[in-house]
């Protein structure tokens, strides 16, 4: 169940990581500019800090699932597909910020 939380939590911190880039593209066309526009600003201002999160927390799910042995398989891939997610988000945040 740890593990599950804690690749939860660095889906959501990811999402918040990239949110000046990637939030915009899906609440505006919710209708939810402001929100958009406040992640955005939020996003910009501690991005550094929620990378640096981010990783660790994925850190902590490898952790969790390889270091401890656990052998479920749905563990295993549930964190291989937030992994992918992660490096994404991380992507597309490098490319929106023109550093690739």
């Amino acid at each position: 169940m740890k593990e599950k939380i804690s690749q939860l939590a660095t889906l959501f911190s990811a999402f918040v990581m990239a949110g000046c880039c990637l939030g915009p593209l899906i609440f505006i066309p919710l209708g939810l500019t402001g929100l958009a526009g406040g992640l955005a600003i939020y996003a910009l201002k501690y991005q550094t800090m929620l990378m640096i999160v981010t990783i660790v927390l994925l850190a902590y799910s490898f952790y969790l699932v390889y270091g401890r042995g656990c052998k479920k398989k749905s563990s295993i891939v549930s964190l291989w597909m937030t992994t992918v997610v992660v490096l994404g988000m991380f992507l597309y945040t490098f490319i929106a910020k023109g550093y690739l």
